[in-house]
């Protein structure tokens, strides 16, 4: 079992949820809700080993719903749909629900928008002025390195 809310993630990925949370003006549960609804609305690559264990193999064991899925649904109010999304994606992956999204919390920390990248900049622009930093610079690096 894997525990699921914000204090029980590694430091560095709460830091990284609670940042954004404050950037777009949400308190972190909400933020992780609407980007926990968004993931399971996203196609992504373990959807085709869902469709196939769906089609090819019916009796193909269901997610655990541990503690940790429970605390989940409860404490970031997320609809059938989107648990049971997550949950069928959980279950290709042979993973408990929680210890499956806990995964994906701390992935989508790692991840970041250029919008998030160069609001770290300003940040940290904001907290020490001194910092000489060309932000449309930084800005066409990234879009670069990003390939955009």
């Amino acid at each position: 079992m894997s525990r699921i809310d914000i204090e029980d993630l590694p430091a560095d990925t709460a830091a990284v949820l609670r940042r954004r949370a404050a950037y777009a003006d949400l308190p972190v549960e909400e933020y992780v809700h609407h980007e926990l609804t968004a993931l399971s609305s996203r196609r992504v690559p373990i959807d085709s080993v869902v469709e196939f264990l769906e089609a090819e193999r019916p009796d193909h064991p269901a997610p655990a719903v541990d503690e940790g899925a429970m605390s989940l649904i409860e404490t970031y109010r997320l609809p059938a749909d989107t648990w049971s999304v997550l949950g069928r994606r959980a279950a290709a992956s042979g993973m408990p629900l929680g210890d499956y999204v806990r995964q994906e919390l701390i992935s989508m920390a790692r991840r970041s928008s250029l919008d998030e990248s160069m609001q770290e900049f300003r940040e940290a622009l904001k907290q020490d002025p001194s910092l000489d930093i060309d932000l449309s610079a930084v800005e066409e690096t990234l879009r670069y390195v990003r390939g955009m």
